[in-house]
């Protein structure tokens, strides 16, 4: 996490939190992802896609989760847009699986290495979705109320 923080800085953004392990920067400005991207590459080996989420929208899909319950069996599935069509698979009761205007949820009541979904459900969506359990969500909410930054990757 302290080289993901250190690249964040580098390409210019201010206030860098990371979150555990998680792979979430919190952060003020802009930076671009392209760069980032090559430079994590770089000094670390990973090939990753990074996904910016300024604070009001990332408030605003947290807000309208669907489910309740345990918070590491929620899911919210972060992506740039949600496609016009998603196919949801038939037959995964108990699970519930809903898609909003800006995010995917899904409740798993069997825990997630569990779930029902296969990851070609999940291809759909492209290459910078990613989840996150709402207690990571919850805590990632935390630190933009306590912090001046403004952008979630």
């Amino acid at each position: 996490m302290a080289v993901l923080r250190t690249a964040f800085e580098e390409a210019g953004a201010t206030d860098v939190v990371t979150v555990l392990n998680s792979g979430n920067v919190v952060f003020t400005g802009n930076v671009d992802t392209a760069a980032l991207e090559k430079q994590i590459a770089c000094e670390t080996g990973v090939t990753t896609t990074i996904l910016v989420i300024d604070a009001v929208r990332f408030r605003r899909i947290a807000a309208a989760f669907p489910f309740e319950g345990d918070e590491s069996k929620l899911t919210i599935t972060f992506m740039s847009s949600v496609p016009a069509h998603v196919e949801v698979p038939d037959g995964l009761a108990p699970e519930l699986v809903a898609i909003g205007a800006e995010a995917a949820y899904q409740w798993m009541p069997d825990g997630i290495s569990k779930t029902k979904l296969k990851p070609s459900f999940w291809r759909q969506f492209g290459r910078d979705a990613t989840a996150r359990n709402l207690r990571t969500v919850s805590r990632l909410l935390v630190l933009l109320d306590d912090t001046a930054a403004g952008n979630l990757s």
